[in-house]
Formats: C-alpha cells, sequence, structure tokens
C-alpha cells in the first residue's frame, strides 16, 4: 500500500524555520526538504537509514559558512548537521537526522594545480576518480585505493577518514 502524503514524515517546525530563514538569506545553493530528496540520504553503503530533516547542496564555502552562522543563533540551538559526500560510507556516518549538507552537487572545482610539487585545491566534492583522471597525464594520482572511488568524493573521504584498503 502506497502511504499518503500526510503519513509521511514530516519536517519539525524547528527545521522548517530555519530552512526559511536560509533560504532569505543569500544562500546560493539548493535546499530539499521533500521526501523523495529526503529519502535518497536516509541510507548510505551500510545496513543503517536514518531520514534527514533536510538537505542543503551550497554552492559555495559561503553558504556551508552562511548555514552554521545561523545555526549559531540561540533559537537553532538543537538544529544537527552532517556532512554527506557519495553515500559510500559503510558504517552510517553520515546518516542523521538533522540537515545533510552535501557538496557533491555544486562543490566540484579543481584550482592551483602545480604538477611540480605536486599540489592541487579541490572542493569537497570532487569525485576521487573524476580528479585521478585530471591528474594523469601528469603521471600523478590520488592514492587511496576504494572501491567506491567512482561515486566517493574527496570531502567524504576525509570525513569518514576513508583511506581505503591496503593502508597504513
Amino acid at each position: 500500500m502506497i502511504p499518503r502524503i500526510s503519513q509521511l514524515p514530516q519536517v519539525s517546525a524547528e527545521y522548517k524555520k530555519f530552512l526559511t530563514v536560509l533560504k532569505s538569506k543569500a544562500f546560493s545553493g539548493d535546499i530539499e526538504d521533500r521526501y523523495p530528496a529526503r529519502l535518497l540520504c536516509a541510507t548510505d553503503n551500510s545496513v543503517y537509514q536514518c531520514l534527514p530533516a533536510a538537505v542543503i547542496f551550497p554552492k559555495t564555502a559561503a553558504d556551508i559558512a552562511l548555514a552554521l552562522t545561523i545555526a549559531g543563533d540561540k533559537e537553532f540551538s538543537s538544529i544537527i548537521f552532517a556532512p554527506r559526500g557519495g553515500g559510500t560510507g559503510t558504517n552510517g556516518q553520515s546518516l542523521n537526522k538533522g540537515i545533510m549538507i552535501d557538496c557533491s552537487r555544486y562543490m566540484k572545482e579543481y584550482r592551483d594545480f602545480n604538477a611540480e610539487n605536486r599540489e592541487i585545491t579541490v572542493q569537497a566534492g570532487v569525485i576521487k576518480d573524476e580528479l585521478n583522471e585530471f591528474l594523469k597525464p601528469h603521471a600523478l594520482f590520488f592514492s587511496p585505493e576504494l572501491s567506491t572511488s567512482s561515486r566517493a568524493t574527496i570531502g567524504g573521504m576525509i570525513s569518514n577518514d576513508a583511506a581505503g584498503q591496503g593502508s597504513l
């Protein structure tokens, strides 16, 4: 049986108010609080499931700073956040009932590449395999070996301390 809209898990008033304030400020990314978008982020590569209140997709670091600054207001002191990359974690690390901050939609920029010094600056949403395709013509690569490297983001790898099989 398909549930009615009124039977779907709703977003609390506190989270709705936070999202309204975020929308009214200079947040340039996307804000999703509809059930289908929340359901997509309710699982990862683990056996766990946890439906978030909302998912935000920042376009810039300023968007993330804005969301966290607003959350610093006393009225939003119980708002919780979790970073999310490609959802490839195997222990439910990115799952929470609060707000997911997902950088994989927009924050995918590479810059300041210096092949000689083997340095590059990337945003959190860059996918590991895409970074390695960029580096390949320079005989360089980002080394952690992950079975999910076609979906794993650099930010997600850092937040989960994902170094892959065979790491020390």
